[in-house]
């Protein structure tokens, strides 16, 4: 067999065949909901209920992942690809507006040591789940708008850190929503440039590696 009736039957790819593209296996989302559900128990625990809601909540895009697209092929792919980016959307938009509220309204008080801690463990589900759909974000719409998701959540975390660091340092409330603002507005950019592309080219195109 040649090497390209080796990857043509499958053969060394982390992705099931149906048809003429690849599927993502679910062990690959399942490992995510694991991560996710346990920095959110461990947040929890620490009574930071914010942040733990806001990774349980993951779990409805890791459900729209999981839709069985062996059985429902074109409905379960058109579902994924377009629920996922709009979600996406819609909290860029919400980013930005507590982010702009929060500029209006800053203040030099500092976050518990232990909650900034905590919040680590969330980046790190945001970072290992990132990871995970690094190799499905470059052929799946919905894998991308996914691995966007986690990237600017954790991104929101790093800037929380940052903005803890300059009060201390230099009294500026402004760094924290400033960054979270910036982050946002990329979000939306990008959640909105991907969404239209797929509009674009159609339902008959299911995968990125279709639409090249």
């Amino acid at each position: 067999m040649s090497a390209n009736d080796f990857r043509r039957h499958g053969g060394g790819s982390a992705t099931r065949r149906h048809g003429h593209h690849a599927h993502v296996p679910p062990r690959t989302v399942l490992a995510a909901v694991g991560v996710t559900l346990v920095a959110a128990a461990a947040e929890l625990s620490g009574f930071l209920v914010a942040d733990a809601v806001h990774l349980v909540a993951h779990l409805g895009i890791f459900g729209v992942l999981l839709i069985p697209t062996d059985r429902w092929h074109d409905k379960g792919e058109d579902v994924a690809t377009i629920t996922i980016p709009t979600v996406v959307l819609l909290v860029a938009a919400g980013i930005t507006t507590s982010s702009l509220r929060a500029l209006a309204t800053a203040g030099d008080a500092l976050p518990e040591p232990s909650f900034m801690l905590l919040s680590v463990l969330g980046l790190g589900a945001n970072m290992t789940t990132a990871y995970l759909f690094k190799d499905p974000s470059e052929t799946h719409w919905s894998f991308r708008a996914a691995l966007a998701h986690e990237l600017s959540d954790g991104a929101l975390t790093v800037a929380g850190l940052l903005g803890a660091l300059a009060i201390t340092l230099f009294s500026w409330p402004w760094v924290d929503p400033g960054l979270s603002l910036a982050i946002g507005l990329w979000l939306c950019v990008w959640a909105t440039r991907l969404l239209a592309r797929r509009i674009r080219v159609g339902r008959t195109v299911w995968t990125l590696e279709e639409e090249r």
